[in-house]
């Protein structure tokens, strides 16, 4: 069994383990590490469960998410009924109180727009509507507002980093454009991966955060490697 093969085998049975979705729907290929997801789901929950379960298997060097989300007829919504659902789920969590974010659906597609104080905020109220029933995709375009320069952004993210466990801070670059970060460099898993832009997502004066860190299982600089 090749190595892509394997990998494949070890996500189909992730997929199978996980008991936030149904992985009979979901088709899997591998090629170089690269893990291409499409099939079905009822959800779009249950397509980004199916994601992040995929994230967490050794060896997956990036992820394509082409799942679709195939309501099922109990579960369709009203554009209107939704745009009703996600202001009151905004409105009951409490990061984000006073906040100024915009809602309206197309078709069962929800956008979320407006202003809010920091990528904190911006990522809490994606998780907010996550799990609303009739959701067919969520499109998150809520501008931060940056008050922080440069300079203290790269300091906090480079902290943040030394801080975790599952970060090894010397193989990621910062490097920091008015509030937009880039991260380049080696991780050693997509766990890892996520773990480094979720730090610096969640750091004060980030409006946005490019992910260009590749995956390595092995670094460059690891005794025994090439």
């Amino acid at each position: 069994m090749n190595t892509d093969e394997k990998l494949r085998q070890q996500v189909i049975e992730e997929l199978s383990w996980d008991s936030a979705l149904k992985a009979d729907q979901v088709l899997v290929q591998v090629s170089d590490g690269i893990v291409t997801l499409s099939g079905n789901v009822v959800s779009h929950a249950e397509r980004w469960h199916a994601e992040q379960a995929v994230a967490h298997v050794a060896g997956v060097v990036d992820l394509i998410n082409q799942i679709d989300v195939v309501l099922p007829s109990s579960h369709v919504r009203t554009d209107s009924d939704l745009v009703a659902a996600a202001v009151a789920a905004l409105q009951w969590n409490t990061s984000l109180a006073d906040h100024r974010v915009k809602v309206s659906v197309a078709d069962g597609w929800l956008v979320l727009g407006g202003e809010v104080d920091s990528e904190h905020q911006r990522q809490t109220a994606g998780y907010a509507v996550r799990y609303l029933q009739g959701i067919k995709g969520i499109s998150n375009d809520i501008v931060v507002k940056t008050q922080a320069s440069a300079q203290t952004i790269k300091t906090d993210i480079e902290s943040a980093f030394r801080r975790k466990a599952i970060i090894d801070a010397h193989g990621i670059d910062v490097r920091v454009e008015g509030g937009d970060v880039t991260l380049s460099g080696i991780v050693g898993s997509l766990p890892e991966r996520e773990m480094a832009r979720l730090t610096a997502s969640s750091t004060a004066g980030v409006l946005k955060v490019v992910d260009n860190l590749l995956v390595a299982p092995i670094r460059p600089d690891t005794p025994g490697s090439i």
